[in-house]
């Protein structure tokens, strides 16, 4: 979409500041592709990601050390804008070096200072030693102007957590590509599962993103067990994104889930991601704690039905149009799972409902609620 030229002569121009490709995973990378979406041609502002000249590429870890916390501080403060816009709460290092009344962080969670303070336990996860230091680099997010949280539940932690005054959060929800929302190709699906050695009628299982302590995947292997024994059907189960770690290859051996059930399809693009949120029966997400949870909103888009844990900002997220259960209630999920494949006309109302409650992540009300805070703080 085109800015008119009056728009653009009096726009803020900011400076969207991303994560460097080796700090982190994919997810903030579509976050900060998504807001530079959003932003595209929402009068008065102009936003655009400014990406360091040394950001990408393999590097050692005292390389990335100075980049992370020398190099692209000194870079971020020599850019010229109205206002900068700290994409992830990660590089918190940055807000030393930037004008405080000028610049918003958004910040996605704060899981690492919940563990840290000891309010979250989570099996598998760092020792609070280990997370401290996080925590700490992470005060520097009381330097912003504008805190921009992608959920109310982020909101109240970092009220909570790290004493930000209320008068300086703002609650904007990320968004989702209009892609997701195409409605199933019934060909394209069985032809998707015929990719993966998956028969027509079997049940399918997703899990999308990485394999952290916190997205507590082991229990999405203990539910295709356990909903193999409940339904006597062949189930499988599909891993988007990174590799299976430790706990969940201990989880697939003990309970004896090879290659007949397993697929790992690694990073995929939306469009196969597409396909295969068509392709599932149903996304497994038992997080023990989740800041907003994008895949959870994908598949509503996507028509695929969603069951859930009741952490973090998952409720929030799906409203009442999922059913949700305790992170270590497998026989919970399972059973569900198990009505939901017994009863076609339930799954489809079901379906239904989760697709009209995604419709409140659309890239056009991202864009004005960022845009509206962006205005706040310039007027500040």
């Amino acid at each position: 979409m085109s800015v008119p030229a009056t728009a653009v002569a009096t726009a803020l121009e900011v400076a969207l500041l991303p994560t460097l490709p080796f700090q982190a995973g994919i997810s903030m990378q579509v976050y900060a592709a998504d807001l530079e979406a959003a932003l595209d041609g929402v009068p008065g502002i102009r936003a655009r990601l400014r990406m360091p000249p040394f950001g990408a590429g393999p590097r050692p870890s005292w390389s990335r050390r100075w980049i992370q916390y020398v190099g692209y501080p000194a870079w971020a403060a020599a850019q010229q804008a109205d206002l900068y816009h700290v994409v992830d709460h990660g590089n918190a290092q940055l807000l030393w070096r930037l004008p405080r009344n000028r610049t918003a962080v958004t910040c996605h969670d704060l899981y690492p200072v919940a563990l840290a303070r000891g309010h979250l336990t989570v099996p598998g996860a760092p020792s609070r030693l280990r997370m401290l230091p996080t925590a700490l680099r992470l005060l520097a997010l009381r330097r912003a102007g504008a805190v921009l949280t992608v959920s109310h539940h982020t909101a109240s932690e970092c009220v909570r957590y790290l004493g930000i005054p209320a008068s300086r959060v703002r609650v904007v929800h990320e968004s989702v590509s209009r892609h997701f929302w195409a409605l199933r190709d019934v060909g394209r699906a069985r032809k998707t599962r015929s990719a993966l050695g998956i028969g027509a009628e079997d049940l399918v299982l997703l899990h999308v993103g990485s394999d952290d302590p916190r997205k507590n995947v082991a229990a999405v292997c203990e539910v295709a067990a356990r909903l193999r024994a409940l339904t006597g059907r062949p189930v499988h189960f599909v891993k988007v994104g990174a590799p299976f770690g430790a706990r969940t290859q201990a989880a697939l051996g003990r309970l004896g889930l090879g290659a007949d059930v397993v697929r790992h399809v690694g990073r995929v693009d939306d469009a196969t991601l597409l396909r295969l949120y068509h392709a599932a029966s149903v996304l497994v997400y038992p997080s023990f704690h989740e800041g907003f949870c994008r895949p959870v909103v994908e598949a509503m888009a996507a028509g695929l039905p969603v069951v859930a844990s009741t952490a973090g900002a998952i409720p929030e997220v799906v409203g009442r149009a999922a059913p949700l259960f305790a992170p270590d209630d497998v026989a919970g999920m399972a059973a569900c799972i198990a009505d939901l494949a017994e009863r076609p006309g339930h799954r489809l109302e079901l379906e239904e409902r989760e697709r009209e409650e995604s419709r409140r992540f659309t890239r056009e009300t991202h864009g004005r609620s960022v845009a509206r805070a962006y205005r706040e703080l310039a007027a500040a």
